[in-house]
């Protein structure tokens, strides 16, 4: 397997990030101010650049055509995933319920998937999953993070339609939002940047990964993990990196999709919980350090599942 090397120096790359965000914590160098000063930065500037970035492919008719059935697969993987997010966790409070839900329709594929996919399917892999993180990236951005805005704990219907427009007119005003419809645009009509323009949008773009994970290595050394594999964790990790996985692949093999795609595709679907989710939760004031816990133990158990999956397809 040649590109285990490539995914353990990935995820090895995201533990020690995350473990330097612990180490700073813990010494006092970041306080919770500090804190939340780099989880609006994060959420404010440096994922609207990435989010943007990461639309910027070439895509034309003939790109559409040809990746026109990874692209269908993908979205019919959002839609299942948006169902086992409302069915599997509705007897959560709120701040958890948020948490899974988020990290169960939005993996961390963005960052894992592309090079991986790569490393194992060459140039063609590396096509299909930027066409087949589109809807992910849309998802994220929109019913994604109305999961973490959908507590109103309102009981009169009035109020909570006043709740309704207030959590819709925010989500649609939020800055990856914005960023991700920026983002469409210039895929679909190829809209070329000005390179000043454009060069520091990657340049703000290249710095996600690294402030991300230290981001969340920060909420993790704010946080107790006394019991790191607790009940709730473990489901999450059997729906994300064993039972999602498993019934996209299923899925493939009753329609008879191509090798390639299906690869692509199953492999991109057992990635672990994203990043993102524990910024969010520690913006909207979920539980961040399960969201934490969470993306720290699902990384790590996908050490093993994903070379897992690479052997099965």
């Amino acid at each position: 397997m040649t590109q285990l090397p490539s995914l353990l120096t990935l995820q090895g790359q995201l533990a020690l990030l995350m473990l330097t965000g612990v180490f700073i914590r813990k010494v006092g160098m970041v306080d919770e101010k500090g804190k939340q000063f780099l989880t609006d930065l994060v959420i404010n500037l440096v994922l609207p650049c990435n989010i943007i970035q990461s639309f910027r492919i070439p895509f034309h008719m003939d790109v559409l055509r040809s990746t026109f059935s990874v692209l269908l697969i993908s979205l019919f993987l959002q839609i299942g995933c948006a169902a086992v997010s409302r069915f599997a966790y509705g007897r959560y409070a709120h701040a958890r319920r948020a948490v899974m839900q988020y990290g169960t329709v939005c993996s961390n594929s963005g960052f894992l998937g592309n090079p991986i996919a790569e490393g194992i399917f060459g140039s063609e892999g590396q096509l299909l999953a930027s066409i087949f993180l589109i809807p992910q990236r849309i998802v994220m951005w929109s019913t994604g993070i109305g999961y973490f805005m959908a507590n109103d704990g309102q009981t009169d219907p009035a109020q909570k339609r006043e709740h309704r427009k207030a959590v819709l007119k925010k989500t649609l005003t939020h800055p990856c939002i914005l960023a991700a419809a920026i983002g469409m645009v210039i895929m679909l009509l190829q809209i070329p940047l000005p390179a000043f323009l454009g060069n520091t949008i990657k340049s703000f773009s290249s710095c996600n990964t690294a402030l991300s994970m230290l981001l969340i290595g920060i909420i993790m050394g704010g946080s107790s993990f006394r019991h790191p594999l607790d009940r709730d964790v473990v489901l999450y990790c059997v729906i994300r990196l064993l039972l999602i996985p498993l019934g996209l692949w299923m899925g493939c093999l009753l329609f008879r999709i191509s090798a390639l795609t299906t690869g692509v595709s199953v492999v991109l679907a057992a990635m672990p919980m994203g990043g993102t989710t524990a910024i969010l939760a520690a913006k909207y004031g979920a539980d961040a350090p399960f969201a934490a816990k969470c993306i720290a133990v699902s990384t790590v158990l996908s050490l093993l599942t994903t070379p897992l999956w690479c052997l099965v397809l």
